[in-house]
């Protein structure tokens, strides 16, 4: 993994290229910020240049051919260290173990790096445990915690810690990046893009989701004959999302994306800034006013608010759906 693998986080890349260039490393980062933005993928390419035995300096780019860089990537190498989450939680036995790896000599490299995935997730006792090592750091030991929740860690961690920030990803950043990855799911690109909300791992889980696409053309069917729709008949569909609050939250996205899109369809034109590209004759048939599609994305946002309220999930979508079927009738 090289720091040039690592798209939308030029700043965080730029503090660490500081610091490797001005040779002070922190004993211990904290890499704090949203899910699926790169933090993993960044602490893994500081632990790879660290220890790489022809670094660029200039680049900051391993070499990619030394015995250690080959091990980094394959996931072997013995000086980089990661510990994830054991069910639930971090457990003080998974953090002595881990110590007890630290005190031992590095394998011919550079520096000893230990990266704590889900940091947040140490047990006090964990946490305590850790923390006597982060007072009294060891020469040529980097410890990285990665999380996306920073209110968790206890104070007396987070003072130990060089905090650098990540932040979302912008849609572009995602959009190259998905495809790269997955050049033949070019048609769903858009989509899962505009509802990853700036998280790579939140688009890929969206791709490989079938109940999420089986879903989607289900709700889309249901939205372009919502107008004929009996209230009734819309009450009954509503029936099998009862409590599923993940569900009703992906359908609530996908409706301000359906809307959204009839919106530019119906005053803009312009068809290439749609998101949902393969449903493009549909959108171009729905005969909504601009100021009636404004009024059911109102209705939409109000029923995401209501959902984080933990107000009934079914109740939230039969509301939605039945304001928006009568907007759709004025």
């Amino acid at each position: 993994m090289q720091f040039s693998d690592i798209q939308g986080q030029e700043k965080a890349i730029h503090i660490l290229q500081c610091a490797i260039q001005n040779r002070h490393i922190a004993h211990a980062y904290l890499f704090a910020g949203p899910e699926g933005v790169g933090k993993k993928q960044t602490a893994l390419a500081l632990a790879q240049y660290l220890n790489c035995a022809a670094p660029d300096l200039n680049t900051f780019t391993s070499c990619g051919n030394c015995p250690s860089c080959i091990q980094s990537v394959s996931g072997s190498q013995p000086d980089i260290l990661m510990l994830e989450p054991d069910g639930a939680s971090i457990k003080i036995e998974q953090i002595r173990t881990l110590l007890s790896k630290v005190s031992l000599r590095s394998y011919e490299n550079a520096y000893k790096v230990i990266i704590i995935n889900d940091a947040h997730l140490m047990t006090e006792q964990a946490a305590n445990c850790l923390l006597k090592t982060l007072e009294e750091p060891t020469d040529n030991t980097v410890f990285i915690l990665i999380t996306a929740q920073v209110q968790n860690l206890p104070v007396t961690i987070l003072s130990r810690c060089q905090q650098i920030s990540f932040h979302l990803l912008s849609p572009s950043v995602i959009q190259d990046i998905l495809q790269k990855l997955h050049p033949e799911r070019q048609s769903q690109i858009g989509l899962v893009t505009a509802l990853a909300k700036g998280s790579v791992s939140t688009a890929e889980n969206l791709l490989a989701n079938e109940e999420i696409a089986g879903a989607r053309q289900e709700f889309y069917d249901l939205l372009m004959k919502l107008h004929q729709m009996r209230p009734a008949q819309i009450i009954g569909w509503c029936e099998q999302w009862d409590k599923n609050k993940k569900m009703v939250k992906a359908l609530l996205e996908l409706g301000q994306l359906w809307y959204h899109d009839a919106l530019m369809v119906n005053t803009s034109g312009q068809m290439t800034l749609l998101v949902n590209q393969d449903y493009l004759a549909p959108l171009k048939s729905q005969k909504i006013a601009p100021q009636q599609l404004l009024q059911i994305l109102q209705y939409f946002q109000t029923g995401m608010a209501q959902l984080e309220n933990n107000a009934s999930p079914r109740l939230i979508m039969e509301i939605v759906l039945l304001k928006t079927q009568a907007a759709c009738t004025v």
